[in-house]
């Protein structure tokens, strides 16, 4: 146990301490995103076609550089096999290479808390996840509400909270 102990931040109150765990449960979801797509798949659970409304390609637009180039599948282009799956191994290794950051400044933060700039960096990286999270079930449609998505939504929220309202506990002036 002591040997552990030297790893835990050396600080007052709980707060690094979940940001610490949290941190080796993203370093964990890293991995798992650099070595295969089942997890990821099901988070991001939907099939998608291409999405008929955009115009034909022109000299000043080209409809494979389209952010809106998919749209969520159809039960009926579902049966026909037209779909595709939006998760590939290139995003699966940026989604894991910003996880694994995220984790580098909560853990560096864990210990770091009395700095304000390393607390404001650190509560973005929450932000920046909920955003994503929330996005990609509300706006992009790409992720469905269930226990894959509960989990990244009940960090972040609980960070974001923990940390707006502890700020003065743990900053040094």
């Amino acid at each position: 146990m002591d040997a552990l102990k030297a790893y835990l931040p050396p600080t007052k109150g709980y707060l690094p301490y979940y940001m610490f765990v949290t941190s080796i449960l993203a370093v964990g979801n890293s991995l798992q995103n650099y070595l295969t797509l089942h997890y990821s798949r099901r988070f991001y659970n939907g099939q998608f076609v291409p999405n008929a409304s955009l115009p034909p390609k022109t000299a000043a637009f080209n409809p494979e550089d389209s952010t809106q180039k998919l749209v969520p599948a159809s039960p009926a282009s579902a049966k026909e096999g037209r779909t595709q799956d939006q998760v590939t191994p290139l995003a699966a290794r940026l989604f894991a290479t910003y996880t694994l950051i995220s984790a580098i400044v909560r853990i560096y933060a864990s210990h770091n808390l009395h700095v304000a700039p390393v607390y404001n960096i650190t509560l973005w990286t929450y932000v920046v996840a909920l955003f994503h999270f929330g996005s990609e079930f509300a706006v992009y449609r790409t992720a469905y509400l269930g226990p894959p998505i509960l989990f990244p939504f009940f960090f972040a929220t609980v960070g974001i909270t923990w940390m707006v309202s502890q700020y003065s506990f743990y900053v040094e002036s």
